[in-house]
């Protein structure tokens, strides 16, 4: 068996093979194109070699290449590789070595290697989601030019629910202000136009995932996670039999509280960092309309809300609302509304 390791970077890699015995065969830098790997790795028989690369920003360009190379590729943690693998001296070399010595050893602290089809989805998804970001900036400065104005303009805002539905641009257009407020609000409404229209077009794309996906579909259902929601929680999560049980899938979401046990006692603190901030984010934004939607969820907030505060309330419903996703996924069946409790409400998630 060949092992080879790939530190790889944007325009090049670094890549090193091990024998079974882990004597170096060959070790040099390869440009990041098939030909180069294919050329580097040509001695070898594809059924005997497996690889690794460390899943760092563009990590699925040496992936995809290696998958037509070698017969398994692992996807290596970078921050866990630090800490089995630390090293004064490191270089590009150096570190393909350790790769190649870890998997060898089977001792590479695996990542979820993603289908190419699922990280196409994650790009649509997150410039979604960029594209909504900067329409609300430009929707901010709007209200701060309007904010700035004479009375009798800020109160005739007054008279719309919301400035961007259909009235209130109308009204905005319309606008006659002085210098340079009338130019300034112009090239706003201009930048807010194009960007809304990119999002329109970013939200058919994403109807387009929600149609071909029934477990989107299934989770669409859930109190709380309309569509978008819906194909965000789907695509980020990849495959739900990754996950043994509700309490892995949360901490993954990271909707769970760090530990420290010693002596026999234990501290709870702060939800944990190293998670999947877009699956966290997704959760803790759909508890409001989730208690809305479902009398069990509201009690479950309104329970701990009373005790600890809302902010904490949040993140324990966002964990309650995560073990619901998972058993919807894992089970494939829709949610039902559950009964609430008559006394109290001790169920934690």
């Amino acid at each position: 068996m060949y092992y080879v390791g790939v530190d790889y970077h944007k325009r090049y890699s670094a890549a090193t093979v091990l024998d079974a015995s882990g004597t170096m065969l060959a070790r040099r830098r390869v440009d990041n194109r098939l030909d180069d790997f294919r050329d580097f790795l040509a001695p070898y028989d594809k059924a005997e070699v497996e690889a690794v690369v460390e899943a760092t920003r563009s990590w699925g360009i040496p992936v995809d290449i290696l998958e037509q190379l070698a017969d398994r590729v692992v996807l290596a943690n970078p921050g866990e590789v630090k800490l089995i693998a630390k090293a004064r001296i490191s270089t590009d070399k150096v570190d393909s070595l350790s790769l190649a010595r870890l998997l060898r050893m089977d001792w590479v602290p695996e990542a979820y290697l993603r289908p190419k089809a699922n990280r196409e989805q994650q790009l649509i998804l997150r410039l979604r989601c960029f594209l909504v970001q900067l329409r609300t900036r430009v929707k901010n400065r709007i209200h701060d030019l309007i904010d700035r104005q004479d009375e009798s303009v800020r109160e005739m805002t007054t008279g719309f629910s919301d400035l961007f539905g259909k009235k209130g641009m109308t009204w905005l257009r319309s606008l006659e202000l002085g210098h340079p407020s009338g130019k300034l609000l112009g090239q706003l409404l201009a930048v807010y136009d194009a960007l809304d229209k990119e999002v329109r077009q970013s939200d058919r794309l994403v109807c387009e995932l929600f149609a071909a996906d029934e477990d989107c579909k299934l989770l669409a259902k859930t109190p709380g996670i309309g569509t978008f929601f819906a194909v965000l929680i789907k695509t980020e999560v990849g495959s739900i039999e990754r996950f043994a049980n509700s309490p892995r899938f949360n901490s993954y979401a990271g909707v769970v509280p760090s530990t420290e046990s010693s002596g026999g006692k234990t501290w709870h603190g702060r939800i944990i960092k190293q998670s999947n901030c877009w699956l966290r984010w997704a959760l803790v934004e759909a508890v409001i309309p989730a208690t809305v939607a479902d009398a069990g969820l509201r009690a479950h907030y309104e329970y701990y809300r009373r005790m600890k505060g809302s902010r904490v309330a949040k993140v324990i419903t966002a964990r309650r609302l995560g073990c619901i996703v998972y058993r919807v996924l894992k089970e494939r069946k829709p949610y039902f509304e559950q009964p609430v409790p008559r006394r109290g409400y001790r169920q934690t998630g």
